[in-house]
């Protein structure tokens, strides 16, 4: 058995396909995935016949922006039914703002002088397509437009809050955004805690806010090699009695620190999040 509950596809903002994340996972040996593209369930939807055919077991996934005192978390959701209108609402809501946030981001870009990107909003609807916009694509086109060399530098010069391109945005709360996925009898889980680069007082507030919304589980391994990070957050899924996922946060193949699957084990002390869904997984 070989899992990876955290990934993305063209249908948010990473660079392969859901046919070809698919093919990825083939080629990895990975059994069982979860397609968490941001605020859409699309890409897992155009996936599931082509994982079907290749014995891929796809689990319903979703990466949900959502806001904690002033902070964008994100929260994953995992095993949920994908018809329930509370939480396909609730999705397209979010996609609204991101929409929005776009737009105001491509007028503050297209009016500094210094920024000289020709036809800049067509090159970033290009470059989104069908899927869902974020900072991501603009971090992209910044780069192919030769203004920075990498992603961080991207959002450091341009897009960080203080920075040309910045728009803020309030997101749902997180516990609204749990209780969507209560709702579709899912699992909410902390995407990515050690991300956030909160103190150790200000994580513990957010997971306990978090359970007291509602959730159950939070990501304890992110990494492909075991670490200290891992320890601190079975740790802190013990103490919680949180289930503990796993996910590689994958977007694109040029990320090689990042691979679909690359994945340490999971602690021994923890309960895989995996029992708690509705199908044993593969």
């Amino acid at each position: 058995m070989k899992v990876d509950f955290h990934c993305h596809t063209t249908a948010s903002d990473g660079s392969l396909s859901p046919k070809e994340i698919i093919d990825l996972a083939l080629k990895h040996e990975v059994t069982t995935l979860a397609i968490t593209d941001h605020d859409t369930t699309s890409g897992y939807e155009q996936a599931l016949d082509y994982a079907n055919k290749n014995n891929i077991q796809l689990i319903t996934g979703v990466e949900a922006s959502c806001t904690w005192n002033g902070h964008t978390i994100h929260i994953v959701g995992l095993d949920f039914d994908l018809n329930n209108q509370v939480l396909q609402n609730g999705l397209t809501s979010i996609r609204e703002l991101r929409h929005e946030r776009a737009n105001s981001m491509i007028e503050k870009l297209a009016s500094k002088p210094h920024i000289k990107i020709e036809n800049l909003e067509d090159k970033l609807w290009n470059l989104v397509g069908e899927g869902v916009v974020g900072r991501g694509h603009f971090s992209q086109l910044l780069q192919q437009e030769g203004l920075v060399k990498t992603g961080q530098q991207a959002f450091d010069r341009y897009l960080k809050k203080g920075k040309p391109g910045h728009v803020g945005v309030t997101w749902p709360d997180l516990a609204e955004v749990v209780d969507w996925i209560n709702q579709a009898n899912g699992i909410a889980v902390i995407a990515h805690p050690g991300i956030y680069k909160f103190t150790s007082n200000k994580l513990n507030r957010l997971i306990t806010d978090f359970k007291e919304a509602g959730g159950q589980a939070m990501e304890v391994v992110n990494q492909p090699r075991h670490c200290a990070d891992i320890n601190g957050m079975a740790e802190r899924a013990l103490r919680n009695e949180l289930y503990a996922s796993l996910g590689s946060d994958f977007h694109r193949p040029e990320h090689s620190w990042r691979g679909l699957g690359w994945l340490a084990p999971m602690p021994q002390t923890v309960k895989p999040v995996w029992e708690l869904f509705r199908s044993s997984i593969i």
